[in-house]
């Protein structure tokens, strides 16, 4: 024991020297400056290697859509990689007429869907004529300019992602194509042409097909979402349902685009061979444009307290698996920071109890997983639970386990040994995210946006220090309780009971 004890020392003693010295030079190395629109630029200087990561963090995601237009902001990601009125189109005015000719016939077809009696032939007939316009616009367009542009200089990493809280679009370049990054994203942001809008459409349709609707899993984890909250922005999956997306309009993004894709809700953030000099000198010259607008505020609607556990089974040819959901507080919360510690207690790593029993020893489950702030974390969510039976065992006997674990952590608070193994690899974690430009500059951009300042981000470690096992055993009792509990299980249809 004393040895084992003396190795957990020597890691959480490294671990403590690399992220005060690391980042006591990462924040030496940080920049910052705010245009005169809003529009606030975060820099890490790194000049080692020619390259330079660049993202942009908008401050909008599926927790801000609303019922007609669920999924819009993952729309929106899709088609701001479709060109401007210069990039993707042979003549932008002619697009520009037919775009609005075909807006118009999508209202036709909007407002007869709408009706108690729907004329059918009439819709058909409408779409036809929508079909026709696509053939015809599609004559201007350049497919896929915007990417072809960045993939003959040299890009690595181009891509974008949606989620609850907010979106990104992030890549690298060589640090001499600078002012090529500015230009290009600048563009996309205060000139975009929404183009190949009804071709993306059915795109964002095969997709949700893909990964949610004929996916298990993903059915499970929508289904979750939908049970788990109320009231709250997180109700939704961030794909949206299909209804929702056959009837999101080009006016609609356009409107989206204009409230939230702007100065002083967006954030951009560059890491690499870049001086603050030249960065000020290129984001005034293409980003000053970009319209100031507001910074958009938190939604107030919290869901009142669970009356009680929820729970649902579905039925699937799948293997079974099992998910279980305690309502836990947001970001912004102190006991954040301890939910996130938990998992590593719970589920993270060959020492965490729920691995080192279901999985070592008794090998019920194939896989175990647990984490703070799903779907997202800007408000109130979910630590979230979720395994894989292993075969010739049941979800019954996995939650059995589980649950069982649970309330010996509120029982008992957990040993130093356990703490400080915790700790320990909560922050290694920390520092290898850290170590990519990408996610680091991610996470610099979300505690600016989110809560309040980007500085906030390094002080992970400190707090995590401060956490106490009874601290611990706290949040347990407080937010891991029955009546917080939604349970979500999928098995095998023949076991259906009909």
């Amino acid at each position: 024991m004393k040895r084992k004890i003396l190795i957990l020392c020597l890691l959480l003693s490294v671990s403590i020297l690399l992220a005060g010295t690391e980042f006591d030079k990462i924040k030496d190395s940080i920049s910052e400056f705010t245009l005169e629109n809003g529009l606030k630029f975060i820099l890490i200087e790194d000049h080692s290697v020619p390259i330079a990561s660049f993202v942009t963090y908008a401050n909008v995601g599926a927790s801000d859509e609303r019922i007609g237009i669920y999924g819009i902001s993952h729309f929106l990601e899709h088609l701001a990689f479709k060109g401007t009125s210069e990039i993707g189109t042979k003549n932008v005015k002619k697009e520009k007429i037919i775009f609005s000719k075909m807006g118009k016939i999508f209202s036709q077809i909007k407002a007869e869907r709408g009706q108690i009696k729907p004329d059918k032939q009439k819709i058909e007939e409408l779409f036809q004529k929508l079909n026709d316009m696509k053939k015809e616009v599609s004559q201007y367009v350049v497919p896929n300019e915007f990417t072809t542009i960045l993939n003959k200089n040299g890009v690595v990493g181009l891509n974008a992602g949606t989620g609850c809280d907010s979106t990104s679009y992030y890549f690298s370049l060589p640090s001499n194509k600078l002012e090529l990054w500015a230009y290009l994203e600048s563009s996309r942001f205060k000139d975009p042409v929404f183009r190949e809008f009804y071709k993306e459409r059915q795109v964002i349709k095969e997709e949700r097909r893909t990964t949610t609707e004929n996916k298990p899993i993903g059915k499970c984890i929508e289904e979750f979402q939908s049970l788990a909250f109320k009231d709250q922005p997180y109700r939704q999956s961030v794909i949206g349902p299909i209804s929702n997306i056959d009837n999101i309009s080009r006016q609609d993004v356009n409107d989206y685009f204009n409230k939230y894709y702007v100065a002083k809700n967006m954030a951009i953030g560059v890491a690499g061979d870049v001086t603050v000099a030249q960065l000020k000198e290129v984001a005034k010259k293409y980003f000053s444009k970009i319209p100031m607008g507001r910074k958009i505020g938190r939604r107030v609607t919290i869901d009142p307290p669970q009356a009680g556990e929820k729970r649902l089974t579905m039925y699937e040819n799948s293997q079974p698996w099992l998910i279980i959901g305690y309502h836990c507080p947001s970001v912004l919360n102190k006991d954040f920071i301890k939910m996130q510690l938990l998992k590593y207690v719970i589920s993270d790593g060959r020492s965490s109890r729920l691995q080192k029993k279901i999985m070592i020893k008794n090998r019920s489950a194939m896989y175990i997983g647990s984490f703070a702030g799903f779907p997202g974390d800007k408000y109130p969510g979910l630590y979230l639970l979720y395994t894989l039976a292993n075969r010739g065992h049941s979800n019954e006997s996995l939650e059995k386990e589980i649950l069982f674990e649970i309330d010996d952590l509120k029982k008992n608070p957990i040993s130093k040994e356990e703490l400080l193994s915790a700790k320990t690899r909560m922050k290694v974690d920390l520092i290898r995210e850290y170590e990519s430009d990408s996610s680091l500059l991610s996470a610099l951009l979300k505690f600016e946006m989110v809560i309040g300042s980007w500085e906030n981000c390094f002080s992970s470690f400190s707090d995590l220090e401060k956490i106490t096992a009874l601290e611990l055993q706290d949040v347990v009792k407080k937010y891991m309780g029955v009546n917080s509990r939604v349970i979500v299980k999928i098995e095998k249809k023949k076991e259906a009971v009909k």
